[in-house]
């Protein structure tokens, strides 16, 4: 059966859920480039342009650290998401166990066999140059002293996003972005410890954001208990490393990426021109502010719509979130169009001949942003659709065609190198929508580009409901019929429509004291095979319908209630700014 009309859904809630998440994590993803954009700040006017340099240069290693991060820390976060849509406790809390091991073991491996080859692995990054040898080695050798604590703190930060606070982590990475910038001027400028004191004002501001995100766990509103089951560990573990790959394999790639248009620059424009590429790196980490606060809500918010089953919503999701990406990097990339020697000042560019490159570097560059944010909008939707394999294929076909066009541009002429880095992004794009016409032709059911399904796979009603009593029983009224259609017992259908009476009234009388006309709330219901789920979200005031004792007094107060609670298996959670409520029907099993 198809599912009734996706007019009647609005994007009421969904928009203010993707606000509150998006401001939120866009201001804690700001707050973290920050850090990393002041070390190179600090490290270019009190050092030299040559440390920055320098400090680019292990970006590989980073991305590495990070890759781990997204094959466990990712993937287990969009699991979890799926499983607490799915109202699934046991398997979010076994989920979330097993990434916090695996992620620490990885970690805490990989960090002490680099930090062991540390002398060969600073020779590789820097193709041996004398000049940055010496301070990446440096640098690198106190990195690799808290990446497992870097790394564990942004899995535990997703995690904690996914739950629906994504304001905790605004100010755990705000507080560690401050005592970044604190300590790097104290560490470089006042104590002259040099470069490593970047690296160590990094460390111990991510020690301070993990301490305050812990509080998280320790509030009445969590959702993960630490539950450990040994014979299923690596099971759990290794779905998630799956789930991740995608994300995984492309935060790999670009450190491979990197590494190699690091040569393709220094063997074609020298110094200059990884300076300008350093530079032009600063706006990749923009790039990545928006995409961390943006697109990573699919991630989460997105999880948790494929959990409850609400095609229409991720439909919705998706379409502001490409909004969004579109108009934030429109607007960054009109502003380094305009004005690229803003940017160039603040890393301290030295030289005329190296402005120039920089100037023109940066105008070319911002014209990648757009298409690779969309791009990786498009891949994230595969993997959490199930298009498992598309998103590896598409993840390393995005890296790989911009090494292949840099390199190319730079073959035909050195100065053209940076024409690679857009026309990779327009490639990619084209690829996309070829790709996705071809599966559409063979599943019209799927959209092209974004491969939602036009329709749910079962029995479903998604519609919003003003907050009057009419729009209520209209609503009501819709139910009824739905369930009709459905062919649910009418037993069953009557006591449906007696706990959806009870909740829908209660939301219109008490959950918003003020302009209530501005306010929805959403109602999504999904005939199964054995059961019938019922989701009711709305915006108002904290209140939680499950009662530790079913009673009532003699005037009848909470008899409603009361009745829900002995009818359906109810939950309730309030995430984002809005309680959700769950209630699950089990149907009669006919003779």
């Amino acid at each position: 059966m198809k599912s009734q009309e996706e007019g009647k859904k609005k994007d009421y809630l969904i928009a203010k859920a993707l606000h509150q998440f998006m401001w939120a994590s866009i201001l804690a993803s700001v707050a973290s480039q920050i850090a990393m954009t002041t070390d190179a700040i600090v490290v270019s006017q009190f050092i030299g342009p040559e440390a920055i340099s320098a400090i680019n240069l292990t970006i590989p290693v980073v991305i590495f650290f990070n890759f781990l991060m997204m094959l466990f820390g990712m993937g287990g976060s969009v699991l979890v998401a799926k499983s607490l849509g799915e109202r699934d406790a046991q398997t979010a809390n076994k989920v979330f166990t097993s990434t916090l091991i695996g992620l620490v073991v990885v970690g805490v491996f990989f960090s002490a066999l680099l930090l062991i080859f540390s002398p060969q692995v600073a020779s590789f990054i820097t193709n041996d140059t004398p000049v940055v040898y010496t301070l990446s080695l440096r640098y690198l050798r106190i990195m690799l002293l808290g990446t497992t604590i870097t790394i564990l703190f942004s899995t535990i930060t997703n995690f904690i996003k996914t739950d629906g606070n994504p304001k905790l982590v605004m100010k755990a990475v705000m507080v560690s972005s401050v005592i970044n910038l604190i300590l790097d001027i104290l560490f470089i400028a006042v104590l002259k410890t040099g470069i490593e004191g970047s690296a160590w004002a990094s460390i111990i501001g991510s020690v301070a954001a993990l301490v305050l995100c812990s509080r998280h766990f320790k509030s009445a509103n969590n959702s993960y208990h630490w539950q450990v089951e040994l014979k299923r560990c690596h099971e759990y573990i290794m779905k998630g490393v799956k789930m991740g790959f995608p994300m995984g394999i492309n935060t790999l790639l670009l450190g491979v990426s990197t590494y190699a248009i690091n040569s393709i620059i220094l063997s074609n424009l020298g110094t200059d021109g990884i300076f300008a590429w350093a530079v032009c790196f600063q706006l990749f980490i923009i790039l990545q502010m928006v995409l961390g606060g943006i697109a990573t809500s699919i991630y989460s918010i997105g999880g948790l719509l494929i959990g409850e089953k609400d095609i229409v919503g991720l439909r919705i999701l998706t379409n502001k979130v490409l909004k969004y990406i579109c108009l934030c990097l429109l607007a960054i990339t009109l502003f380094v169009m305009i004005t690229p020697e803003s940017i160039g000042w603040l890393f301290a560019s030295n030289s005329s001949q190296s402005e120039g490159m920089l100037h023109s570097a940066l105008r070319i560059y911002a014209l990648l942003l757009i298409p690779y944010a969309v791009a990786v909008v498009y891949r994230i939707l595969y993997q959490i659709l199930g298009y498992w394999s598309l998103s590896v294929v598409m993840s390393i076909l995005q890296m790989g065609s911009m090494i292949l066009f840099v390199g190319l541009t730079a073959w035909i002429k050195s100065e053209w190198l940076w024409w690679g880095f857009p026309v990779s992004g327009l490639f990619i794009l084209i690829v996309y929508l070829v790709v996705t016409l071809f599966i559409h032709h063979k599943n019209p059911n799927a959209e092209v580009m974004t491969l939602i399904p036009h329709t749910d796979d079962g029995q479903s009603l998604n519609f919003s409901v003003k907050y009057n009593n009419d729009d209520v029983q209209q609503a009501l009224d819709n139910i009824l019929s739905f369930l009709e259609t459905c062919d649910i017992e009418p037993s069953t259908s009557f006591q449906i429509n007696l706990c959806c009476e009870e909740l829908m009234y209660n939301i219109v009388t008490y959950a918003v004291n003020k302009d209530p006309d501005k306010h929805l709330f959403d109602v999504h219901i999904v005939c199964h095979k054995d059961t019938v789920s019922v989701l009711i979200k709305d915006d108002g005031k904290p209140f939680n319908p499950i009662l530790k004792t079913v009673s009532f007094n003699e005037d009848g107060d909470g008899l409603g209630l009361a009745l829900v609670n002995t009818m359906a298996d109810i939950k309730y959670k309030f995430m984002y700014n809005q309680n959700v409520v769950f209630l699950t029907f089990y149907r009669k099993k006919t003779a």
